[in-house]
């Protein structure tokens, strides 16, 4: 099993679409992971990403998502907290929900202990090959922080 994922979800063509993806990749440039810690770009990859949900101790998920608020806020959402059942309105914007995937690996009972979703509403899904538009692009820092502030938390409780 793996210890502790960081998983950036979206399509980086795609302005904030991309928000999860380029994330992660902000996270490897700083530096700022521990060893421990695995960072994937799981891109647009939907259900196949489910082995590495189901293989996973501790997972944080950086995505674009919609939850009807004002461009670039942050919601972080906890195990339980994230719907994940057939059915429900995707959170995500990709074809297949991550909440979806989630939802897989709970029918298999092979859920990963800690699940946090960092998500930031988006602003801006139509540009194709369009960047992150300013808003969605200024919370990336603070959601870093509040990322971190959740491995760190994690780290604490071994």
């Amino acid at each position: 099993m793996n210890g502790t994922v960081v998983l950036g979800i979206g399509n980086s063509l795609w302005a904030d679409e991309g928000f999860g993806p380029k994330t992660v990749a902000r996270l490897r440039d700083l530096g700022a992971l521990s060893d421990e810690v695995e960072a994937v770009d799981g891109g647009t990859q939907g259900l196949y990403l489910l082995p590495l949900v189901q293989e996973t101790r501790r997972l944080l998920v950086f995505d674009a998502v919609d939850f009807g608020r004002e461009p670039g806020q942050i919601v972080v959402l906890r195990d339980a907290e994230i719907p994940a059942f057939f059915g429900q309105r995707p959170l995500s914007l990709h074809q297949t929900g991550f909440t979806d995937v989630l939802a897989a690996a709970q029918l298999t009972e092979k859920m990963p202990e800690a699940v946090t979703l960092v998500g930031v509403q988006i602003e801006d899904i139509e540009n194709w090959g369009g960047d992150l538009t300013p808003k969605v692009a200024g919370a990336m820092d603070e959601a870093i922080r509040l990322g971190l502030a959740e491995l760190a938390a994690w780290s604490e409780k071994g």
